[in-house]
């Protein structure tokens, strides 16, 4: 019997498997209450962080849970079959950046990989929506693999 399932990524595996991505799952909490949401997000190999564009209301629940969490885990996958499949699980801390601390260079790692689930919303300029910039300082890195790692191709 195995005590685990797959094999484990090596930290440049892992580390090219969330640079190839562009969606996840981030966790936040607050007291004793869990919050995930799916998102898209951008690597920035550069500052080893993940960097995502809220698109919100005044209501919204990941506003009110990312004020709160101390650490926040996200995740990330891709699924072909039982023998081709990864999955990269990151800790760290998460922090606002100021609009005016977003350069171009950060916007194009975002949009060059993110699946822009938001789509035609992120560009309109309508007070409906709050859109605002996080980064993940990550603290640990994980990742599994089956037989074969899929690619973007398949």
């Amino acid at each position: 019997m195995h005590d685990q399932i797959g094999y484990s990524l090596s930290t440049a595996e892992a580390t090219a498997f969330l640079e190839q991505q562009g969606h996840g799952t981030l966790c936040l909490a607050n007291d004793n209450r869990a919050y995930g949401l799916p998102i898209s997000y951008g690597y920035d190999e550069g500052y080893d962080r993940i960097v995502m564009e809220f698109v919100s209301t005044d209501s919204s629940k990941k506003e009110q849970f990312v004020s709160t969490s101390e650490e926040v885990t996200f995740s990330t996958y891709a699924f072909q079959d039982t023998s081709t499949w990864a999955s990269v699980i990151v800790t760290g801390t998460i922090h606002h950046i100021p609009s005016e601390k977003v350069s171009s260079r950060v916007a194009a790692l975002f949009f060059g990989r993110a699946d822009d689930a938001a789509g035609d919303i992120r560009w309109m300029d309508d007070e409906t929506f709050d859109k605002s910039w996080y980064e993940i300082d990550i603290e640990t890195l994980s990742g599994r693999r089956g037989e074969k790692v899929p690619t973007q191709e398949q």
